[in-house]
């Protein structure tokens, strides 16, 4: 167990679990998992069939009368396959993992990484638009939580752009998505009550692309975004009663 502070906040890095006095809150990105996600049903499916298409050279399976062998690797094959999104999608945690380590290392310390080749590439088109942009950071990886709302999280950190400044999340996912938004929107609603940064201008959701290229999206209409955070939380609160 991690303490952060002396009014009753605690992490634990190991569970990965926020607590207030002993009592665990409710996590932000947990919260907003009740938000259904149709097209990551469609990408499990698509990751299925690729994992056939890559494992089945060498035996036909639906002609011809398989033997105990054959059938067996089909069975293997089926079984591994129900599964290859989860080996997929931990893989490209893994690379946002190290990607977003690299980058609050050097936002704490100013020191550089030394990548492996595609990660390096990502990191220096990161840097450079952070250079082209001036873009000034005044948090990173701040542990945040809301004794009101009981909620905890850690956000990427806030910056300033163009003289404004913004709640920012860094993303490795295949998209910018809504849930982004509402995400720093709760992260929003901790720094008030903290009482720190109760001047932010809106939101910002950089997404880091594996061939370089970024993705930038930025939200100004926060109450939306509360609002539609706060109703994420309400019917989270009552499913986690009802289980």
């Amino acid at each position: 167990m991690k303490k952060l502070n002396g009014n009753g906040y605690n992490f634990d890095e190991k569970e990965h679990i926020h607590t207030l006095d002993g009592l665990p809150l409710h996590g932000i990105t947990t919260v907003l998992k009740v938000i259904s996600k149709p097209a990551l049903i469609q990408w499990a499916a698509n990751m299925a069939v690729q994992y056939i298409k890559d494992n089945s050279s060498g035996f036909d399976m639906f002609e011809g009368e398989q033997t105990n062998f054959y059938r067996g690797i089909t069975d293997k094959l089926l079984e591994e396959a129900r599964f290859a999104h989860r080996k997929k999608k931990e893989k490209a945690s893994d690379w946002g993992t190290i990607i977003h380590k690299a980058i609050e290392d050097w936002i704490k310390t100013e020191t550089e990484p030394k990548l492996e080749n595609e990660q390096q590439v990502v990191f220096d088109k990161f840097k450079d638009w952070v250079e082209e942009n001036k873009i000034e950071f005044l948090e990173s990886e701040k542990h945040v939580w809301s004794k009101n709302l009981w909620i905890g999280g850690i956000t990427d950190g806030i910056m300033k752009m163009d003289g404004k400044k913004y709640v920012f999340d860094i993303k490795t996912s295949s998209a910018i998505y809504n849930e982004h938004f509402f995400q720093m929107a709760a992260y929003q609603v901790c720094l008030e009550e903290m009482g720190g940064h109760k001047d932010i201008e809106g939101y910002v959701v950089i997404n880091l692309k594996k061939d370089g290229s970024i993705d930038f999206k930025r939200a100004d209409n926060m109450e939306v975004n509360r609002n539609a955070f706060l109703a994420a939380l309400q019917l989270h609160k009552i499913m986690a009663t009802l289980i």
